[in-house]
């Protein structure tokens, strides 16, 4: 004799709330994964150091940005360095001054670039930085990424004298993309990040 089987009501609510949580859960897990699988750029160091300078007194008007940036190339643009793309990765600084009406004023401060390009006849990694005119080879890709990614006493622009309870600060971000897109991929990028990254906003307070 079959006996059917029974779940008691009370436990009913439960057992569909607990489904329910593990599948979030492995839907989170899932897009975490492929976002990593497809890649990224991560400032992990904004460091900004005051330059007491004679022409200014000796009060604070100039830093020196020390950052660190983790480059994480999607399939995509993989294969277009190998297949001859040339890529670029811009580092861009702001200077946000806050005021009392909820306003911000945002200006762009600086902004430095790189070139990568991939030499397939002696298989090098050839680097280039805009505003030192300097010139790197590596023959791989994770320390060719890695000097891209190491920013060392980089001088921003002179800032205008501030009074001292202001609230203002400056922020980077970091992007790698190739340096031309074809139309039908600038569409694509708009709609997809395997063809463009960008980072998250890195903030420093001024003191």
């Amino acid at each position: 004799m079959k006996y059917p089987l029974l779940i008691p009501q009370e436990n009913s609510g439960w057992l569909k709330y607990s489904l329910s949580f593990l599948f979030a859960f492995c839907l989170a897990m899932y897009t975490v994964s492929t976002v990593a699988a497809n890649g990224g750029v991560y400032i992990t160091l904004l460091k900004l150091q005051p330059v007491a300078k004679k022409m200014d007194n000796y009060q604070i008007q100039t830093y020196k940005a020390q950052v660190n940036i983790k480059y994480q190339l999607t399939d995509y643009l993989q294969q277009a360095l190998l297949n001859g793309v040339t890529l670029k990765a811009n580092l861009e600084f702001y200077y946000h001054q806050p005021n009392n009406w909820f306003w911000e004023k945002k200006k762009s401060l600086a902004d430095l670039n790189f070139q990568l390009r991939y030499h397939a006849l002696s298989r090098h990694y050839l680097l280039s930085r805009n505003d030192t005119n300097e010139y790197w080879n590596f023959g791989n890709l994770p320390a060719t990424l890695r000097k891209m990614g190491e920013i060392r006493n980089y001088y921003l622009p002179r800032l205008e004298p501030r009074a001292i309870d202001d609230a203002n600060y400056i922020t980077a971000i970091a992007s790698f993309e190739p340096s031309r897109l074809d139309l039908p991929l600038r569409i694509q990028a708009l709609m997809s990040n395997e063809y463009s990254l960008v980072s998250q906003e890195a903030k420093w307070p001024l003191p």
